[in-house]
């Protein structure tokens, strides 16, 4: 019977995840997940785990892959590598993952959305009916009357951007 990986995680993951882990692992995570690992910490922990699991922050370069020769993975919370020695790694037999970017356009989404909500004050509205407090339409109330913010140069710039251009004019 193979021993169970030894795994290191360097922040806090979701409860789930650490579960999910957990069940085919022995996990340790970093106690301390106020701040970005320190790399001495970081090079203390590589050298008892067989994978490495780090976040967005945790730079893991030639000293950190080279604190143990069986260091099998590191996998990343990243959805690029820029933060791993991916040569060193790779010449080490190191395997490396990233995220893959699926989400990046449901990010995307959900942060227009956020700002639609801020400027026209959805969540206040909300907050209004549910406690029947909603006074109706008004232009003092929940109506964006107080947003005295211009247009930004970037929601000017989609906009112009949609309209049709003219035709050059031909020439007689």
């Amino acid at each position: 019977m193979t021993a169970r990986p030894r795994v290191f995680v360097t922040q806090p993951i979701a409860p789930s995840a650490l579960e999910r882990l957990r069940a085919i692992a022995t996990v340790r995570i970093n106690a301390d997940s106020s701040k970005i690992l320190a790399k001495s910490k970081l090079i203390a922990a590589v050298r008892k785990c067989d994978i490495l699991f780090s976040l967005l922050h945790d730079k893991v370069d030639r000293a950190v892959l080279a604190a143990n020769p069986k260091l099998r993975a590191v996998t990343s919370m990243s959805i690029t590598p820029d933060n791993i020695d991916l040569a060193e790694a790779n010449k080490r037999g190191i395997a490396v993952t990233v995220v893959p970017p699926i989400v990046a356009e449901s990010v995307a989404d959900l942060h227009l959305g956020l700002m639609i909500a801020v400027a026209r004050r959805m969540i206040e509205g909300d907050r209004s009916v549910r406690a029947s407090r909603f006074p109706g339409f008004s232009r003092t109330t929940s109506s964006a009357a107080s947003c005295t913010a211009r247009p930004s140069a970037w929601s000017r710039s989609a906009v112009s951007a949609k309209r049709p251009r003219a035709a050059p004019a031909a020439s007689a």
